[in-house]
């Protein structure tokens, strides 16, 4: 029975370059330092399939194994893939995948390795192959960073890019933060305790304090006259806790109090950003599953919408300073860590696992790292104004959304748990569990956006493998 280990990892770069960074000569040696306990003795001088042999020796549980390595398939920039000819397992086949993402002015990519293996005791060994190929990719990858670094981002004046994040320590907000430094931009994120944030973000991240219920700490207004961008992205998460009065009381304030902080904050500042990217969420189209939605649609009326139109309201005052405002209206964003996978994931381990809620509402879902780049896209894309929905091209279903991630957990799915048990779990926050509209992303892609995961089922399996 064959075995798969998969690494992924997104770069601010063209593919081409990617590509052309594994077709240098010493790629082979850069990529496999004798840190990493391999001993090479001879290389390919191409990536295309051919006679010439990779030859090298590495260790597991402390015993010496040799190699033969040839490769067998090449597509330049998208492919190329190395097989076993001599050496410890019946087969291994490891192939490289390239592919494009984010939007046409800010070339983006995805580098993919595959590695799928047998062995009569592969029941035993996968641990220890899985544990030492782990390592050894982090380190791969964090190699192909270094030397695939992309032209740092530049403001008006030609000096780099600055830009302020709140809500920096969030899902999306430490991802963004990462592209952005990644990119050379100079990023300071707001925070309420500097100290917390320093550990997540990193020393290159400048920390400044700020607590809208506390406006008056920290110098955070002077920040906000010194930048270029800024991506407001705090909020109490919506779905941290059963929605009482007071609960939703808090929503609603930590959205609407904190935009109209910034707004008035840009409107005294002497030299005022040139652009104000604002979080919103697509919970203000309702949740009408017969109601096809696009940015234009009329808001609805609940709860979730109401919190939205008003946090929206705030953010366009920016526009009225002449100031481009968009705000994005995110979906359920796909994440292992955080968000509705996270909850959903303990009850599909056990098996457990069904449609929570009606089964035809539309789930508009999104991988994380498509959610960052369109935030990057609003930021730097002139073309980009008003609302845009973060949404992948392709929501399905409540329904399909739990028969897939059981099909890749390897699963069933013959539950069914009811809206109402929901809403006696989470109280009125059971009522937008399973999903609402189905939400257009057209604007997203006539801007010239190129999603990574524009499908479910690989949007999952990569979340699920990384």
């Amino acid at each position: 029975m064959k075995r798969t280990f998969v690494k992924e990892s997104f770069f601010s770069v063209a593919r081409e370059l990617l590509f052309a960074f594994h077709e240098r000569p010493d790629a082979f040696q850069l990529l496999t330092p004798a840190s990493a306990g391999v001993e090479i003795h001879s290389v390919a001088t191409t990536l295309e399939p051919s006679q010439e042999v990779v030859r090298f020796t590495t260790r597991m549980l402390g015993l010496p194994f040799h190699f033969e390595m040839v490769h067998t398939e090449y597509d330049r920039p998208a492919l190329f893939v190395d097989e076993q000819r001599k050496g410890l397992f019946r087969s291994w086949r490891h192939e490289h995948r390239f592919r494009d993402g984010g939007w046409q002015g800010d070339q983006a990519s995805v580098l993919s390795d595959r590695i799928e293996f047998s062995h009569p005791l592969a029941w035993l060994l996968a641990p220890f192959v899985r544990h030492k190929l782990r390592a050894m990719f982090a380190q791969r990858h964090a190699t192909t960073h270094a030397h695939t670094r992309p032209e740092p981002l530049r403001g008006p004046n030609g000096e780099r890019l600055r830009v302020v994040v709140t809500g920096a320590t969030g899902l999306i907000g430490t991802r963004l933060v990462q592209i952005l430094v990644e990119k050379g931009a100079k990023v300071v994120a707001l925070v309420r305790s500097p100290r917390r944030a320093s550990a997540r973000l990193g020393h290159e991240v400048e920390l400044e304090t700020w607590d809208f219920h506390h406006p008056e700490l920290g110098n955070w207004r002077q920040r906000l006259g010194e930048t270029d961008a800024v991506v407001h992205l705090a909020g109490t998460p919506l779905f941290s806790r059963r929605w009482t009065a007071s609960f939703k009381r808090e929503m609603e304030r930590s959205r609407v109090e904190s935009t109209r902080q910034l707004v008035e904050a840009m409107r005294e500042a002497s030299r005022r950003p040139r652009c104000f990217v604002s979080a919103s969420a697509i919970g203000i189209y309702g949740t009408d599953p017969d109601l096809v939605a696009d940015e234009q649609t009329s808001r609805a009326e609940d709860t979730l919408a109401r919190i939205c139109t008003a946090g929206e309201a705030k953010a366009n005052k920016a526009a009225e300073l002449g100031i481009r405002t968009t705000v994005l209206r995110s979906g359920i964003v796909l994440d292992r860590r955080s968000g509705a996978l996270k909850e959903m994931l303990p009850l599909f381990a056990l098996g457990l696992g069904g449609v929570l809620g009606a089964p035809r509402p539309w789930v508009n879902w999104i991988h994380l790292e498509d959610t960052a780049r369109l935030y990057l896209m609003a930021m730097l894309n002139p073309a980009v104004q008003g609302p845009l929905n973060a949404v992948a091209p392709t929501p399905v279903p409540n329904q399909t959304l739990a028969r897939t991630l059981a099909r890749v957990l390897g699963r069933p799915c013959l539950w069914r748990y009811p809206t109402w048990l929901l809403r006696l779990a989470i109280g009125e926050a059971g009522e937008f569990a399973a999903g609402g509209a189905r939400v257009s992303a057209d604007h997203a892609l006539s801007l010239g956006y190129r999603f990574f995961y524009p499908e479910l089922e690989p949007a999952l399996r990569a979340v699920l493998e990384r």
